[in-house]
């Protein structure tokens, strides 16, 4: 299944590898760093994504267990927020 926010983090690593080639072809040593931050930046959405489509898949697998899981992360985050009053 192809999300949306996974084709951008692919063409947004495409493309901060493209500038990464032409900057070498080039020489240009002003903006190597653009091109590395752009293909950081699409690898980082796409494991976003990855980490996204796990965690719908594993709910709709074990809808029970997912419930179980948010009520208690939500028991936990009212301890620490009832504690900081």
């Amino acid at each position: 299944m192809t999300n949306p926010s996974n084709l951008e983090a692919h063409l947004e690593e495409g493309v901060g590898r493209l500038q990464d080639g032409l900057d070498g072809f080039i020489g240009d040593s002003g903006t190597p760093l653009s091109g590395r931050m752009h293909n950081a930046g699409g690898m980082a959405q796409q494991g976003l994504g990855e980490i996204c489509d796990t965690v719908r898949d594993f709910t709709a697998d074990r809808p029970l267990v997912a419930l179980l899981g948010a009520s208690f992360l939500g028991f936990v985050a009212s301890l620490f927020i009832r504690r900081r009053r």
